[in-house]
């Protein structure tokens, strides 16, 4: 309509929930839904949810679709692959799909590839030229930023952080390795280990709360984890050489309070010459960051990727 603002539609696939908004250039968010995920009926039903909310959220002046989902992504669109949280998401050609329900332009990446986008434009990011960023939710996702343009490797997946082998052999994870950094990390992993130790199943923030306050127990679990978040950190700083790391995702802001022990412990591994100018953040998007990324698609269009994404 002429006059009228073009607006896109962002859309964020999360394990648990699935959330959209009209998203305008200025990054303000209108008519915010949410619904369960409902993952564990299927990637076609997925796609159903999604379709339910773009619908709702459609209007004339809609300039295209930006989704960013759990799963690898490929350059077409379509899901490469997924844990076994996510049954049926494998080979969704999820591109195709909402473009021939909608007849609007579309574009898929990663959940995390769309935080990473959200931070840079209207985040933590800002005038960074070099960052990753960690999502610590129901899995671990992460992505690479260089000169302030998304990496995301030969097939579109890069980043996957999450399936670093820190501990070989070690903690099942739902991708089905062993020992990857998800397994122990995760808002999941965290619940487990507690409920290992006493029968009873407690919210990862919980835990962390609760390990402020001094119980022992959760004090004892969130020693372990930071251990091994600090130890993924720093080696991710020696292969990246990043400015600053990014963490974001479910448990993110109950990380507030334990922020600087982390970036001390991170610290303590990296070179001499890194340890000054390295800096660690919390996202202060919130959930909020992958629709912002997922819109970036259309409302920054010629500023993200490397050429092989055209």
């Amino acid at each position: 309509m002429k006059g009228e603002e073009m607006r896109v539609i962002g859309i964020d696939v999360g394990g648990s929930k699935i959330r959209g908004a009209l998203v305008s250039r200025d990054g303000s968010l209108q008519r915010v839904i949410e619904i369960s995920t409902e993952a564990d009926k299927g990637g076609l039903h997925v796609v159903r949810r999604v379709l339910s909310i773009i619908k709702e959220l459609l209007e004339q002046s809609v300039l295209g679709i930006g989704i960013g989902t759990a799963g690898q992504v490929g350059f077409d669109g379509s899901i490469l692959g997924a844990t076994n949280t996510f049954p049926g998401w494998t080979g969704i050609p999820l591109k195709k799909i909402v473009e021939s329900e909608t007849y609007l332009p579309v574009k898929v990446v990663n959940d995390v590839h769309a935080m990473a986008l959200g931070e840079l434009y209207f985040g933590e990011a800002k005038g960074v030229q070099h960052f990753l960023c960690l999502a610590l939710g129901t899995g671990v996702g992460g992505a690479i930023v260089i000169n302030r343009k998304l990496f995301r490797g030969s097939t579109g997946a890069a980043g996957e952080i999450g399936h670093l082998i820190i501990h070989p052999n070690g903690r099942s994870c739902p991708c089905g390795r062993k020992g990857c950094l998800e397994a122990y990390v995760s808002a999941t992993a965290l619940t487990k280990r507690y409920e290992e130790k006493t029968g009873i199943k407690m919210k990862a923030s919980e835990i962390l709360k609760n390990s402020l306050l001094g119980k022992e127990l959760e004090a004892e679990i969130i020693k372990d984890f930071l251990e091994d978040l600090a130890n993924a950190l720093a080696s991710l700083v020696s292969i990246f050489d990043p400015q600053k790391i990014i963490l974001g995702g479910g448990i993110a802001k109950e990380l507030l309070p334990y922020l600087k022990k982390l970036m001390d412990m991170v610290k303590y591994q990296l070179n001499p010459t890194r340890q000054p100018t390295f800096r660690l953040s919390i996202s202060q998007l919130g959930g909020d960051a992958m629709i912002l990324g997922a819109a970036s698609l259309f409302l920054k269009e010629g500023e993200l990727y490397n050429e092989e994404m055209e």
